[in-house]
């Protein structure tokens, strides 16, 4: 009984560190510069956000349409609940994460903003 306590434990206290920043990470750095916009979409799907960006000129360096992703960790949450009973929901990083990919007049990348937690 004494070596399957802490095994059985260990997933107890680890349950409450789930956070979606790492889903967020690996997503941010499979973009690169000049991917076009259909390899993000499949590699990212449909953005949670795509809005123009007015008053960029004729520049071609500069991005004139941006595209917003965030992930939150929804399975995590459960999981949580299931292993801790409630308890894991005080310690457990609820924020989404994302970052913004910023699209030139040719229809490829210009810029990918870091990772960082989003406002609900």
């Amino acid at each position: 009984m004494r070596r399957v306590a802490p095994a059985l434990l260990a997933p107890l206290l680890a349950a409450g560190c789930f956070s979606a920043q790492p889903s967020a990470e690996s997503y941010h750095n499979q973009i690169v510069t000049d991917m076009t916009k259909d390899q993000v979409h499949s590699i990212l799907g449909t953005p949670k956000v795509s809005h123009p960006i007015p008053g960029q000129g004729a520049a071609p360096e500069l991005p004139v349409e941006q595209w917003r992703y965030e992930w939150d960790y929804t399975s995590a949450k459960s999981l949580t609940i299931v292993l801790t009973l409630g308890i894991g929901l005080i310690f457990m990083d609820r924020s989404p994460y994302g970052f913004d990919v910023g699209f030139g007049r040719d229809g490829r990348v210009r810029i990918v903003s870091d990772v960082g937690r989003r406002p609900r």
